[in-house]
């Protein structure tokens, strides 16, 4: 009775295994099929009718940089506001590291489902806010056939020689990029977007302004949540004075009696990490105040520490939306000047 049996238990796991192996995979066919793009080194969110967030998120370096795109159809090409840590991710599975692919080949659905720049059909302006690694270590993909600019507020800062160790590069043990920029003067208009100088963070450290979409960009000149990291060829003084000339702009943009002549509305302020799209004269005012009481002594230092051979200390603002570290030099220095 088993021997006749044997053949029917037989045909029935065999027709098993068949169907287990079909619905596998018509089931990978159809994963497949339904997944839209490749994974990618950024995500992306739109802010305005021309203007999008891309966030570089799980780089390698805990850096997160923001970059900002513009798109400006009328002249046939897209600003770039900075270009990031270059893909470097601890995800393995992560397809796409180029920021130039991601522009070029992924499709957005916050665009229509189309690529920000489908096939590099227009040409690319970058703006390097200044020249730290995780800002510019994608900046290379579009050295070739690309204008880049960056501030001539101080050109040997930013010298073949000095690039390595201003940009950080070197004390991470990173690839400098190459890259010859185009140092321009404050205030310097390119596609409907004014570069002001900001020294302070760093000496090449610029904002840019859109009056048409009421958009300021600082850089790392300021941010919120995260600390505020002065290396030790940055300026607490200068710092100062650029965030009085923003808060000024600012304040003449929201009054509606500035020469940038914006639109109506409050100007929103968007930094090179954790801040986008808050009220920026607030965010203005309440880091300026925070640095008033750092150098007043009115912050305790909550940590010291040394970073390339220079002591340094770190101010957190009570409730954390603030906080700042820097060689304790800057610190008295600007006390310094403070007293006298």
């Amino acid at each position: 009775m088993a021997s006749e049996m044997l053949p029917w238990v037989l045909a029935g796991v065999l027709a098993t295994l068949l169907c287990f192996m079909y619905y596998s995979n018509q089931k990978n066919y159809i994963s497949t099929s339904i997944r839209a793009e490749p994974r990618a080194a950024f995500r992306t969110t739109r802010l305005t009718q021309s203007t999008f967030l891309l966030s570089e998120y799980n780089d390698v370096y805990d850096e997160q940089p923001q970059i900002f795109v513009k798109i400006v159809p009328a002249a046939n090409a897209i600003l770039i506001i900075d270009t990031g840590c270059g893909g470097a991710t601890v995800n393995p599975d992560i397809e796409i590291t180029s920021l130039r692919r991601y522009i070029e080949d992924v499709k957005l659905e916050c665009n229509d489902g189309k690529p920000l720049n489908e096939g590099g059909r227009m040409e690319y302006v970058v703006v390097a806010t200044h020249c730290h690694y995780d800002h510019i270590l994608g900046i290379e993909q579009f050295a070739a056939d690309s204008l880049i600019l960056a501030s001539s507020h101080s050109p040997s800062f930013l010298s073949r020689a000095n690039l390595p160790t201003n940009s950080l590069c070197a004390s991470m043990g990173l690839k400098t990029p190459v890259y010859t920029p185009i140092l321009v003067p404050h205030r310097y208009a390119v596609l409907g977007v004014s570069v002001l100088h900001t020294p302070g963070h760093t000496p090449d450290e610029v904002a840019l302004y859109d009056a048409a979409e009421k958009m300021l960009y600082v850089g790392d000149s300021v941010y919120e949540t995260a600390t505020i990291i002065f290396p030790k060829e940055g300026s607490i003084v200068a710092w100062m004075a650029s965030m009085q000339y923003l808060i000024d702009l600012v304040q003449a943009e929201n009054d509606g009696d500035d020469e940038f002549r914006g639109g109506g509305g409050e100007v929103l302020i968007n930094c090179g990490h954790e801040t986008v799209s808050r009220p920026a004269l607030a965010v203005l005012k309440g880091a300026i105040g925070f640095m008033e009481d750092v150098i007043g002594g009115r912050e305790p230092v909550r940590e010291c520490l040394c970073v390339r051979g220079e002591a340094n200390v770190r101010y957190v603002q009570e409730g954390g939306q603030f906080a700042l570290r820097c060689p304790e030099r800057l610190v008295l220095q600007a006390r310094g000047i403070r007293e006298v």
